[in-house]
This record gives C-alpha cells, structure tokens and sequence, in this order.
C-alpha cells in the first residue's frame, strides 16, 4: 500500500503510554512537521472546539500521514454527517465527546464501521480512504482492513457518562476513553478541583472500568508531575499540548527570559 494502517492501534493495544500532541488552530501540515520532529507519538486534530472546517482537517490528516505520524479527529458531535466525511479522510480514527449512554457509543459503531458491522458509506475513489491504490482485494479489502484498524474514541466528560461507565465501556470495538477533566469536573460539582479527593477517585473509577472492559484510559494534560502521577495509576494516553498553548508559553518565556537579561545589565526599558 502507499500508506500504513493499524500502527497507532498496534501501539495502543501495546500498553506503552502514548503521548499526543493536539491541532486546535493552526491550519497548515508545519505543525504536523513540528511534532513530528518534538518526538510525540500521535496528533488529535480538534473539531468540537475550533473553527477547523473540513478543508483544514483534509490538509492536516494528509500532512500527518506524509510525515508517518498518527492522528485522530475529536469530532464535533455524534452524527453521521459529521463523523464519516472525516474518517474519509484516512486519519487513524476518532474521538466522540460528550457520550452520555451506551446507546450514544451503539450508535458511534454503526457510524465507524462498514458493513456488516455497521452502516459506514464506501467512498469508493473519491476520498483519500477509498482510493484503490494500493488497495489489491479493492473495497473488501479497504472495507476489512479499516473496520479492523481505525482507532475509536470516546470522552468521559459528563455526569451520565461516570454513572453508567459498565454500560458504556462494555459496548465491543471501543478502544479508548479519555477522561475530560473540565467537563467531568463541573458535572461532579467541583469545578477545577482537580487536585480534591472527590476528583482522584472518580478518575480511579474510570480506570478501573476499562480495566475490566479492556479499554484503554486517557487523561488530558501535559504537566510532568501530572503524568508521572495519572502514569502510576494506570493512564496510558495523554492529550500533552496544543498549538494555541505552545505558542502563547513558548513566547512568554522567551520575552521574560529576554526581559532577565536586560535587568541583569541593569539596561532601562
């Protein structure tokens, strides 16, 4: 084939942590080369709170994939119009925020996965992911190898969600639930504590469920003694930066460090 599928599943069925870098606004491939070259081992490209439309999502999957780095796409709602234009874009797979129920991760298996396992649309050649180049057993083969590959996602953000994490994570086909920690946060009534007991343990109940339903847990956020920490406990994926973040403390640091050095030379500004 001219392009790989089934790496980033592969490594996350591994057990080794995975780290990915997040897109939020910036709209060419250079953040795609940047990670790439930072050493992340993944990209989640952000749709549910960004302006990336379409378009910038095409250029960013195509971009990843030439720079052999994995990404997935948080879409921004559960909806078929929404979800399988951009898994058509030949990402390694999506995550859903805001699942509720199990009926809601029911319903994101028929949106992923072809035929006879779901209700996805077969593009054919005219979308990255149904170009028969390389494709040797044609839509069977891409049909199979993609219902077999594509990494699907989930967020536990909501308040419905923690109360029913049996139903949810037992759905079969479900890979990955991250745990949103402002929004799980605010639905347990304790908005930011994200250093409270209460806060901790619903996390350790979090993960404690995909244990048992052989899900892997992931946790957003890049602070070293917060992934040492959440690592000890068993989380095995973590959302670590975004473009916006990068920009604004990378920045900061330099005009401060800049701004030490004229104090030290006692230089007026």
């Amino acid at each position: 084939m001219y392009f790989e599928t089934g790496k980033l599943k592969a490594r996350l069925r591994s057990g080794s942590p995975t780290f990915f870098g997040c897109v939020m606004d910036c709209r060419t491939g250079m953040v795609m080369e940047a990670y790439k070259h930072a050493g992340l081992d993944a990209v989640m490209i952000d749709r549910e709170h960004t302006c990336l439309d379409r378009i910038n999502v095409l250029e960013l999957v195509r971009a990843a994939r030439l720079s052999q780095l994995p990404c997935m796409i948080r879409a921004s709602q559960l909806a078929y119009a929404e979800i399988n234009p951009l898994l058509d874009q030949l990402p390694d797979g999506i995550f859903v925020p805001r699942i509720r129920s199990r009926a809601d991760v029911e319903e994101l298996m028929r949106i992923v996965k072809y035929p006879p396992h779901g209700q996805r649309g077969c593009g054919a050649s005219t979308c990255p992911a149904g170009k028969y180049i390389g494709w040797k057993g044609g839509p069977y083969e891409m049909t199979s190898t993609l219902n077999r590959d594509t990494v699907v996602g989930i967020q536990i953000e909501t308040k419905e969600a923690f109360e029913s994490l049996d139903d949810i994570l037992s759905v079969p086909g479900l890979d990955v639930a991250v745990v949103g920690n402002d929004d799980l946060s605010v639905g347990l009534g304790i908005p930011g504590q994200f250093q409270s007991q209460t806060y901790q343990n619903a996390v350790r109940k979090i993960i404690a469920a995909c244990r048992k339903h052989a899900v892997i847990p992931g946790i957003a956020g890049g602070d070293p003694e917060w992934v040492r920490f959440w690592l000890r406990e068993g989380m095995k994926v973590f959302w670590v930066c975004d473009d916006p973040g990068l920009l604004w403390h990378g920045a900061k640091h330099t005009v401060d460090s800049l701004h030490q050095v004229l104090e030290e030379e006692h230089v007026k500004r």
